[in-house]
């Protein structure tokens, strides 16, 4: 018996509608009659760039490295791409979160791209390359002093000085790097690449002072007096203690002192037996790992649950896989103590409050639990460290505040009421060191344009490319490449970094994943599909602009509009 394809049948049998092929103006093959709109190209944002708090041009460099957009050397223009807002790519590969691959269209297709993986070879072929920045050809005779060598401020120094301004940066600590080197250890980010990426900054002629707090060594307003702006990025680095009892004594500690303490004086630190982590964040995990490497036990102990806690999965995932002990909705009652030394921690179950209960939905979890009557126990431990989260220390800086811990800002990071002072980074708004880069920039932005004398600009509302908006049927489907983490199989002692870096050749596939949302990447399609012929490529147009439509012969028929993959096109002209 003949197996008939009802698919193949249904071809071989179709009845088409009765038509004539013609020529010219009236070859029309959609929407039946003129429209009398043509296409127009909107270069829109793509949800990536606007989901980075630096503001990277990540469709741009993704088109570079799979060689959309020709250059001699794709990984070094990549690089110059990159680097226009964020100067450092081998530290923000490693250690970033990827709020841009949150935003990624691709999601919906398949997997969102792996940015921040593609991001950590192209600051890895710089440092490689030992690729530097150019310095600009004129100086405009402008000093601007900043305050603080973290991410904001050396972002800040950094876009300053490529603009020709003479910068000065001003640090309280010996070495430069802020949180970078204060809070992020080297198994996650290795010295040799976080003094590399500074030192690139300083090679433009920015200039420095360690060792000098500002209030204390010099004021704010001498500051005022000797330059023609000041940026403010004095960072957030003072750690919160414990507040309960036996907790302000030797051994108790915070999560930010600890980590200073370790970048002081290294493997020779004092430390505990058994150390006890109280905090659910990326910088408890950190605590926990380091002190893992430094030979003791470490427990974590989070007042929330693992579903509520702060810490990424990335970051949680590698304490525990490294053997930290998780213990989850335990609370902290009181440090135990004989003399100077602590003899344990007085603990006590948390439960999830029930609906009416004060806070019971309080936007911060840890207030939507109560500590559960009559469940203490002890935990053996003699060092606490508290990882509660950090403040600022504004000494000195008292008008630039409000009346606040934080800087009192505007929206182009001026200190309100104090023209020609900018403040940026952990001392707005304790979030990523990403974004303190993108506070950095955006502050430079303004005292550049204060220092010529124009007013700063108003905020716009950026038009934002969405998902529906493209063809993404066009796009294959295909995995992510992912990073390989290497895990020590003894951990004491080993500074090895753990994340692996994705090679050329993979970083350059995933580059291909991109969909280069809101702007031609040169599939041809339009051009290809267009029955008036209307459309052609001129190669010698800049990136993203190649296709040209010559309006006398398109007579508005939309295919253009309706299989741009990217979204790029509209049919707008009248």
């Amino acid at each position: 018996m003949t197996q008939h394809n009802p698919i193949h049948d249904t071809a071989k049998n179709w009845s088409f509608e009765p038509f004539s092929v013609e020529s010219g103006l009236n070859r029309i093959v959609a929407y039946g009659d003129q429209s009398g709109k043509c296409p127009t190209y909107v270069d829109r944002v793509p949800p990536c760039t606007n989901g980075c708090p630096a503001g990277e041009d990540i469709r741009g460099y993704h088109n570079l490295i799979r060689g959309t957009w020709k250059s001699e050397d794709p990984w070094e223009a990549a690089f110059r791409r990159l680097t226009l807002t964020n100067p450092f790519p081998a530290v923000m590969g490693r250690v970033c979160p990827a709020p841009c691959q949150d935003a990624c269209n691709r999601q919906y297709r398949d997997q969102t791209i792996g940015i921040n993986a593609v991001e950590q070879v192209i600051g890895e072929y710089a440092l490689e390359k030992n690729l530097g920045f150019e310095k600009p050809l004129q100086t405009t005779g402008h000093k601007v002093a900043v305050v603080g060598s973290g991410p904001g401020g050396l972002s800040c120094a950094y876009q300053l000085a490529l603009k020709g301004h003479e910068v000065t940066l001003f640090e309280a600590n010996d070495k430069l790097g802020g949180m970078m080197r204060y809070g992020i250890m080297g198994y996650r980010v290795k010295r040799e690449v976080l003094d590399a990426e500074i030192q690139r900054i300083l090679d433009l002629g920015v200039k420095v002072r360690t060792g000098v707090r500002i209030g204390r060594d010099i004021t704010l307003e001498q500051l005022r007096q000797e330059y023609g702006a000041v940026f403010l990025g004095v960072g957030a680095q003072t750690g919160r203690n414990l507040p309960i009892p036996g907790a302000d004594g030797p051994s108790a500690t915070n999560a930010i002192d600890f980590l200073k303490t370790f970048e002081v004086e290294g493997e020779s630190m004092t430390i505990g037996k058994h150390v006890v982590v109280i905090g659910d964040g990326d910088v408890a995990m950190d605590v926990a790992r380091l002190a893992l490497r430094l030979g003791s036990k470490a427990t974590l102990l989070s007042g929330v649950s693992r579903e509520e806690m702060n810490c990424s999965d990335f970051e949680f995932d590698e304490a525990k896989a490294e053997g930290v002990e998780m213990r989850y909705q335990t609370g902290s009652v009181e440090v135990l103590r004989e003399g100077d030394s602590i003899t344990g921690l007085k603990c006590i179950q948390m439960r999830r409050k029930e609906k009416g209960e004060k806070d019971w939905n309080h936007p911060i979890p840890f207030f939507r639990y109560a500590p559960d009557a009559g469940s203490e126990f002890n935990l053996d431990v003699d060092m606490v460290v508290a990882s509660i989260g950090q403040t600022t220390d504004m000494s000195g800086l008292e008008e630039t505040t409000n009346d606040s811990p934080w800087l009192h800002v505007d929206q182009n990071y001026q200190i309100r009421g104090m023209a020609g002072v900018f403040g940026g980074g952990d001392a707005v708004k304790i979030t990523l060191l990403t974004t303190a880069v993108g506070h950095g920039r955006k502050a430079a932005e303004g005292i550049d344009l204060y220092l010529q004398g124009k007013p700063l600009p108003r905020p716009t509302r950026p038009d934002v490319i969405k998902y529906e908006k493209l063809k993404s049927d066009f796009f294959p489907m295909l995995p992510q490449m992912k990073r390989r983490v290497k895990h020590p199989e003894i951990v004491k002692g080993n500074w090895d970094e753990t994340l692996q870096a994705l090679s050329k050749e993979l970083a350059q596939a995933e580059s291909r994943r991109c969909m280069s949302c809101g702007l031609c990447f040169e599939c041809n399609q339009c051009m290809l599909f267009c029955p008036q012929h209307a459309i052609v490529a001129f190669k010698g147009n800049p990136e993203g602009e190649v296709m040209f439509t010559h309006y006398d012969k398109c007579v508005g028929c939309h295919i253009c509009s309706e299989i741009c993959p990217t979204g790029y096109i509209d049919m707008g002209m009248d």
